[in-house]
């Protein structure tokens, strides 16, 4: 056979490395998917064995690489992977790009991450504008694993901390709508929960390290949480378990909600979908929503639904001031101090405004809690100045 040379790149090129340097490892068959759906695939087989020879040209090197592996039943497998010269070529097409892994995965990761980067790709189908369309310019990031951890502290004790690190297994970043997701894919091997009711599965162990990561403050010095410290844009963090079936999902589901219940979750947002619906449902977020978010959109709602959203907030502003009360109650006679994230002051009245003028067509009033008060006096928190509860 005649030897192959290396190969000048083709747009098509471009998005093949693109796309692995997104997702780190891929099957010929995603490949395929991505840059030739409909035409033979030994035309992807071809060029793959063309970007992985080193170029004629001084400095030209294999863009990829091939890596065999082996089924959990012993069948061969193989994935394709970038080299640092395709890397380089990557950074230039995708600019967010973080630098890869110091090392490869393992063979029992592989299908894992395989099933992940079936996701990727669907997104990558439904919102590219066209087949040939630069990666870098989708409405999303897509950040795949790497040698990058996320570092927080977890409760050893009733005063000590120990530190801990959480890995996703990849993160997608939507600046449209400036949300922040955590992926964690779930193949069914890890246990939900366990017979002991004091212990968790990894999966709620899982959800615990993301709330800790989201919620627990970084010192008593600042509000900032661990997320806020690592991630400063102000995005909103959600954390999204894939799993291969709806049984499973209702399980993780009825699970996530049996725990939550009586903890504090915010600022995190948690849901399960299955890899068969996440591409549709993240796409929706990802495009459509960035899509409509800038039109302006009529909204009919009735005097019955106007009250009815009055009373609601009302209902949350009575249990947030009776949760400080609590707070405050508690500080004052233990020494353990206790502290809530402060009130969204400016964002509550013009809640407040919104039901009141916009849709009872009134002036806020002290009724619906347009005034703010104070709950406690400063020093009450542990030291830091009270936070301030809504006045209903």
């Amino acid at each position: 056979m005649a030897r192959l040379k290396g190969a000048v790149l083709t747009p098509r090129d471009r998005l093949l490395i693109s796309f692995l340097g997104l997702a780190r490892y891929a099957s010929a068959a995603q490949l395929h998917a991505l840059v030739a759906e409909g035409r033979d695939v030994s035309l992807v087989y071809r060029r793959l064995r063309r970007l992985a020879v080193r170029g004629e040209r001084p400095g030209g090197g294999a863009h990829v690489r091939r890596l065999g592996f082996r089924r959990a039943e012993g069948t061969p497998m193989a994935v394709w992977a970038l080299t640092s010269f395709g890397q380089l070529v990557a950074e230039q097409e995708v600019p967010y790009l973080r630098p890869p892994a110091g090392s490869d995965i393992g063979s029992q990761f592989v299908e894992h991450t395989l099933l992940l980067n079936d996701v990727l790709l669907g997104l990558v189908v439904k919102l590219r504008r066209s087949a040939s369309s630069p990666l870098g310019e989708l409405p999303f990031r897509w950040l795949c694993e790497n040698d990058e951890v996320l570092e927080f502290r977890v409760l050893r004790g009733p005063a000590e901390t120990r530190p801990a690190v959480l890995k996703p297994d990849a993160i997608l970043e939507v600046p449209a709508v400036r949300r922040r997701l955590f992926l964690e894919a779930e193949t069914g091997s890890h246990s939900i929960t366990t017979a002991d009711p004091l212990r968790y599965g990894p999966v709620l162990r899982k959800l615990e390290r993301y709330a800790r990561f989201c919620t627990a403050v970084v010192s008593a010095r600042g509000p900032a949480t661990f997320y806020a410290s690592a991630f400063s844009d102000g995005f909103s963090p959600e954390l999204v378990f894939l799993v291969h079936s709806d049984g499973r999902r209702a399980k993780v589901e009825a699970a996530i909600r049996d725990w939550a219940k009586g903890r504090e979750l915010e600022p995190l947002g948690v849901s399960v979908l299955t890899f068969a619906e996440a591409p549709g449902r993240l796409a929706t977020l990802a495009g459509a929503t960035a899509e409509t978010s800038a039109r302006p959109r009529n909204v009919t709602v009735d005097e019955e639904r106007a009250n009815r959203l009055r009373s609601g907030y009302l209902a949350i502003a009575e249990a947030f001031n009776a949760a400080h009360r609590a707070v405050v109650d508690h500080n004052r006679a233990c020494p353990q101090r206790l502290k809530l994230p402060p009130v969204p002051i400016a964002e509550l009245k013009e809640f407040q405004e919104f039901i009141l003028r916009d849709l009872l067509g009134n002036p806020p009033q002290k009724g619906l809690g347009a005034d703010v008060r104070q709950v406690g006096q400063n020093g009450g928190l542990g030291g830091v100045q009270a936070s301030r509860g809504v006045a209903t």
